[in-house]
């Protein structure tokens, strides 16, 4: 008989043991080292038949920005059954249990990044970030004037603290970024032991920018751009200046940025290589509590009936009275249709719900598509009460 449950602290070493079989990676000290952090830090669950565990899922708890609001969120990673054990139900099961004790915990929305979008589907995720590639030859490269500023080249322990001021000021009013803690921040460059850093500084000595980059990871002869945040016009132009400063070694350079940052054309020539590619997954684990917090814009009163279904978490499914007024909302389970005003009503899966409310789609487009089902007028007046944006993110797990 197989059981579900909680993995102790004792069984990590047979959850790196999985994860290193399923995923075809080498077993070394040190990810043994980052896998167990990553553990002790989570939630972790196993499908076991007595001692042996044949499948699993983490559920990292963790924060993100949306519209300058903080919401919990559960990071779901190192999905993985040995090869013997999959298709028999395992993951479906585990995934349940996620769900429920994201729920219990408060954890409104979640993340994942899919192996496969389909499969995903099944449990209510959604697509609701994409990635822009760039890959730009030395020939193409930005000509950006000089600025009176300075770049420096930092170790991560000197330009830590300045990094995290910087990342919080560009970010903290996005749609879906992580809320980097301490412990992500040093994960984060775990991950990335062989980048560099460099930050900007203006002409006052104030950081206004900052780089992470790589001579590892592509083809020879590759620049790759990880990361750059820039708080100002000057900060965007001296780091490609600096970017550029490197054109004597490298014939590409690559630059894996967030679907919102569309600079092409900034450059002389914008026809540089673009690909838009999928990113990761999100679901609304509790819609209550989401709909609770999220900042609608403000506008005269006005209350919507959506209808929203969920086969994965029951908590959700149903019919929500959502009364917004200027300086506070109340939202109400409906249990009986009747009771919705004729022509009141908006419905839609959890899935398109997700991407609304997170600026991935527009609730018109939804509606265009039939994935989103109701009145006009009710469509466009909910429309207005959501805030602009489109959502980004940086981190994988």
């Amino acid at each position: 008989m197989t059981t579900y449950k909680t993995v102790k602290f004792g069984q990590y070493e047979k959850m790196f043991d999985l994860a290193n079989y399923a995923f075809n990676k080498e077993k070394t000290a040190s990810r043994e080292k980052k896998f167990n952090e990553l553990c002790t830090i989570s939630d972790c669950y196993g499908a076991f038949k007595e001692e042996t565990l044949l499948s699993q899922l983490i559920v990292r708890p963790m924060e993100v920005y949306l519209h300058g609001q903080t919401f919990k969120m559960g990071g779901i990673g190192s999905v993985a059954s040995y090869p013997e054990n999959r298709g028999g139900g395992d993951i479906a099961k585990l995934m349940t249990h996620a769900l429920e004790k994201m729920h219990e915990q408060g954890q409104t929305l979640s993340y994942l990044a899919p192996f496969s979008y389909p499969f995903y589907r099944r449990y209510g995720y959604e697509q609701c970030f994409d990635e822009l590639h760039y890959t730009i030859d030395v020939s193409e490269l930005p000509k950006m004037k000089k600025t009176n500023g300075t770049i420096r080249r930092m170790e991560w322990e000197e330009a830590k603290p300045t990094l995290k001021e910087m990342y919080e000021k560009r970010y903290a009013t996005s749609v879906g970024p992580l809320k980097r803690s301490e412990w992500d921040w040093e994960f984060l460059m775990l991950s990335r032991e062989d980048s560099f850093i460099a930050v900007y500084y203006d002409e006052d000595g104030l950081a206004q920018g900052y780089l992470m980059y790589s001579f590892k990871g592509q083809k020879a002869g590759t620049f790759v751009l990880q990361e750059m945040v820039y708080l100002t016009q000057s900060a965007f132009k001296e780091s490609w200046n600096f970017i550029s400063s490197h054109k004597a070694s490298f014939h590409t350079f690559f630059y894996k940025a967030g679907a919102h940052e569309k600079i092409a054309y900034l450059f002389d020539n914008p026809r540089i290589k673009q690909e838009l590619v999928p990113y990761m997954m999100a679901r609304i684990v509790t819609f209550e509590e989401f709909l609770l917090a999220y900042p609608f814009k403000e506008q005269a009163n006005e209350t919507f009936y959506l209808e929203v279904k969920d086969e994965q978490a029951h908590w959700n499914a149903g019919i929500w009275k959502v009364e917004l007024f200027l300086t506070t909302r109340k939202v109400t389970r409906i249990t009986e249709k009747k009771d919705v005003p004729k022509n009141a009503l908006l419905s839609g899966t959890i899935q398109y719900w997700t991407q609304i409310f997170m600026n991935y789609r527009t609730i018109e487009e939804l509606a265009f598509f039939d994935r989103i089902q109701g009145d006009d007028r009710l469509i466009r007046n909910l429309s207005r009460r959501i805030p602009a944006g489109t959502p980004a993110l940086f981190d994988y797990f």
